[in-house]
Parts: structure tokens; C-alpha cells; sequence
């Protein structure tokens, strides 16, 4: 069936979607409510946190929850690709030793199974955002370009990371300390107003830039245009490492 599926770009990606979808579903088989425990323990994640750093930060929780729920459920997103692609081409040893598929499949396939943790994920802040408001249709719209800039840079980063974490086997520990790293020193849990008067931990954080391009147009309506040229930026030289690590990943086999 593999052989069937495997044969040419179109197929491949279509292959990886389909290990994707088949990873989430064998995940939750013979639950009641399936993926949708996704759902609720971001839901409830978010609720405790919420709270609890709505009070440490001194903002209402009807201002914090749609904030942090949002920053939260796509920070996982960017998070999962990056520290899932670690391991991905180690797992999937198997179908590129045996079966002689491309190693980008399988990060593909990472990606693709965050995307459809993404979906399950944000029904919690699209929830929020009807009860509390904090958002129109209109600044979600507007969000939309900086969301694919984030995805993009997202992909990107995770096949990076993925083949040199393949290539040596050290530096998985050390991408998972710095994801955790950026998560407690960039605005997601807590408010930019935190640091006034040392705003220049936000201007040299690349996630709060990565962060900027689609949460300031969805919660405040405003195109924030240095955080994008910032964003362009680290997205050209992301693609560039990416051409570099995909033509590196033809000795995948090797390494595995």
C-alpha cells in the first residue's frame, strides 16, 4: 500500500497527511471522545493557569484568558513540531531503511499531526474569545498572513532542527531545554506590560516577533510591520538551512 501511496511530491505529502491522521486516530483508539482529549486538557490547562497568572499579572481574567489561551494553543503548535522532529526520522527508521522513502516525509508528517492537534486546540480560545470577547471577524482576517508566516517558520524550523537532532543525537536535550527556555521568557503566560522599562527583552526575543504577527492584529487590530520584517527575516534564513538540511538528509539512512 506504501508503494502504492509513495511516488512523487504529491503522493508523498498525501502519504504524510495520512500517517498523520492514522498516528492521532491509533492514539486515541478506544477512547469515548477520542482526539477531543486534546481539547479538554488544554482547556483545562488554561483554565488554572489563567487564573492563577491573571492574579500574579494584576489583569482581569476576562482580558487574560482569550490572550493566554491563544498565545498558549499555537505556542504548543510551534512547540510540538519542533520537539516531535527530533525524534521523527528515528521512529520512522523502518519505512526509509526498508521502504527507501524520502526522510522529509516523515517531518511532514510531524507537522501535519500538529496541525490536526492545532485543530482540536483551538476550539478553547475560539470559545473564549465568544464568551469574553477580545476579537472580531475582521482582526482574525487580518491575522490570517501572519499565521502562515508563523506556520512557515514553524515547518521550517522543525525540519532543522529534526536533521541536525538526527545527524547528532546530542543536540535533542538541548532543543527541548531551549523550546522550554522561550516559552518562560516570551509573553505567552504573562503580559508584555510586565517588563516596562526593559522593553529590550521583548525587541531581541525572535518569539515574541514570531508571536507579534498575528497576535497584535487578531487581539489589538494593528499590523505590527517591524515584527514582520523581523519575521521575513529569520524565515529567509530558515529556508536556507532548510535547502542545506534537505540535501544533507539523503544520508538519513546513515544516521539512523
Amino acid at each position: 500500500m506504501i508503494h502504492r501511496i509513495a511516488g512523487g511530491v504529491g503522493n508523498e505529502l498525501s502519504l504524510a497527511f495520512f500517517l498523520a491522521w492514522y498516528d492521532v486516530r491509533h492514539r486515541y483508539a478506544r477512547s469515548v471522545i477520542g482526539p477531543f482529549w486534546i481539547t479538554l486538557q488544554t482547556a483545562i490547562f488554561v483554565a488554572c493557569i489563567g487564573f492563577v497568572f491573571s492574579a500574579i499579572s494584576n489583569v482581569s481574567t476576562q482580558d487574560f484568558l482569550p490572550y493566554f489561551s491563544v498565545s498558549f494553543v499555537l505556542w504548543t503548535f510551534l512547540s510540538g513540531c519542533v520537539n516531535n522532529s527530533t525524534t521523527a526520522l528515528l521512529s520512522a527508521g523502518g519505512f526509509i531503511k526498508d521502504r527507501g522513502l524520502p526522510a522529509y516525509v516523515f517531518f511532514v508528517q510531524c507537522f501535519f499531526r500538529h496541525l490536526l492537534f492545532l485543530a482540536h486546540n483551538i476550539v478553547v480560545p475560539a470559545v473564549l474569545f465568544i464568551v469574553f470577547g477580545g476579537t472580531t471577524l475582521g482582526n482574525i482576517l487580518l491575522a490570517v498572513p501572519g499565521l502562515i508566516l508563523f506556520a512557515a517558520v514553524t515547518f521550517c524550523l522543525s525540519i532543522c532542527t529534526g536533521a541536525l537532532s538526527t545527524r547528532y543525537r546530542d543536540t535533542q536535550p538541548l532543543v527541548e531545554s531551549v523550546v522550554n527556555l522561550a516559552f518562560l521568557a516570551s509573553p505567552i503566560m504573562w503580559k508584555p506590560h510586565l517588563v516596562a522599562g526593559r522593553e529590550y527583552l521583548l525587541d531581541y526575543n525572535p518569539i515574541v516577533h514570531l508571536l507579534n504577527v498575528w497576535r497584535m492584529p487578531m487581539l489589538d487590530g494593528v499590523m505590527p510591520w517591524a515584527s514582520f520584517g523581523v519575521s521575513f527575516g529569520i524565515l529567509a534564513i530558515l529556508s536556507a538551512l532548510t535547502v542545506f538540511a534537505l540535501s544533507r538528509l539523503r544520508a538519513a539512512a546513515f544516521w539512523i
